[in-house]
């Protein structure tokens, strides 16, 4: 493994960046890991093929700058020159070589930046597109909720790790806004927020700006979180980032999406422009596309003010669809738009698929 560990750190000019890597390698959980080589046939890595043994392995991702954590971190990239640090060549030569069998995402922009990016064939011929899968609720049961419409509910949720931080990464304070203002006008629209509460909320919220708030502010179980799908009928997403699983959830369960206009959500919603809520915007004001064929982003701006474009547009979006008719039309062509492509079976075919290709 030291020989390993060598040539992984042989491009990483910078010690600091040298240091990172080592650190994020957990060595004990490396040397475990290859002390139990011979149970295995070959290693899953996601996110960053941080790996410095010696099987085989297999890598998938979402997001393009993730594959080089920890140098970077996203929505910190602005302004990098990606092809100059010394940690580009560690992770290019990673997927070149032979130990990495198959490369793949069920982000197709993501796939197509990697191609422009590396500029390889070798890298090129491991790359695939497996498509996410999801568990498709009963629309009988999931659809219910429509049947008594005397109020209309919105559901926010932050992510598992519930980072408080993320609830402004969400766009949460957007929607939060939105909401205080048109609660005033309707006072049947309810929302549910299920996030940790951050620190300074403080700073762009009153106790007046909750009123038909429900703040759930520890975790739920995953049944306890279905029950909140089936019983809200919209669901707000209006993130600086992509977050595949939460958005498709959410159409699986007959909850109509509110998202922006982030980078990768196209994969979903392409198709469904007439039955989800789009908000413009943050492909403009985060995104920065490289002449290297990347795409850079910087979440700074708008996790640290509250947008005047996105408040206006949360709250036109939402003022248009509280006609409960309109919205379980919507959520119904959905959940048919998953069966037809985000079934778990489908994502489970071209998975063994690709690992037959790649493995025998």
């Amino acid at each position: 493994m030291g020989t390993a560990l060598t040539q992984h750190c042989g491009s990483i000019d910078d010690k600091g960046d040298q240091k990172k890597y080592i650190e994020h390698l957990h060595l004990l959980d490396q040397i475990c890991i290859e002390g139990q080589g011979d149970s295995y046939d070959a290693l899953f890595l996601h996110t960053a093929p941080l790996y410095a043994g010696s099987k085989p392995w297999i890598f998938h991702f979402e997001s393009f700058p993730s594959i080089f954590f920890p140098f970077i971190d996203t929505g910190e990239t602005r302004n990098l020159q990606l092809k100059d640090k010394g940690y580009f060549k560690d992770i290019e030569n990673a997927f070149l070589s032979a130990q990495c069998r198959a490369i793949f995402s069920h982000v197709k922009s993501s796939i197509e930046v990697m191609q422009r990016v590396f500029e390889s064939d070798v890298i090129r011929r491991k790359l695939h597109y497996v498509p996410l899968g999801i568990n498709i609720e009963s629309p009988t049961e999931a659809l219910r909720k429509f049947d008594t419409p005397s109020s209309l509910h919105i559901l926010f949720t932050n992510s598992l790790h519930q980072d408080p931080r993320s609830f402004y990464l969400r766009g949460g304070h957007h929607l939060l806004r939105a909401f205080s203002t048109l609660r005033r006008r309707h006072p049947n629209l309810h929302l549910t927020i299920l996030s940790s509460v951050p620190e300074d909320l403080g700073k762009w919220f009153q106790q007046a700006d909750l009123d038909g708030v429900r703040w759930i502010n520890h975790r739920i179980s995953d049944d306890e979180l279905r029950q909140l799908y089936f019983s809200h009928h919209m669901f707000a997403l209006p993130s600086a980032g992509l977050h595949s699983f939460s958005i498709l959830r959410a159409m699986a369960s007959g909850c109509v999406p509110i998202v922006s206009d982030a980078l990768g959500y196209e994969e979903y919603l392409a198709p469904q422009e007439d039955s989800v809520m789009r908000i413009f915007g943050v492909r403009e004001s985060v995104y920065y596309d490289h002449p290297e064929g990347w795409v850079s982003d910087d979440y700074q701006g708008f996790r640290q003010a509250i947008l005047p474009a996105m408040v206006e547009q949360l709250e036109q979006q939402i003022s248009d669809h509280l006609n409960p008719d309109l919205l379980r039309a919507m959520a119904m062509r959905n959940m048919f738009h998953c069966v037809r492509r985000q079934t778990v079976a489908n994502s489970h075919q071209q998975f063994e698929q690709m690992l037959r290709q790649v493995f025998l």
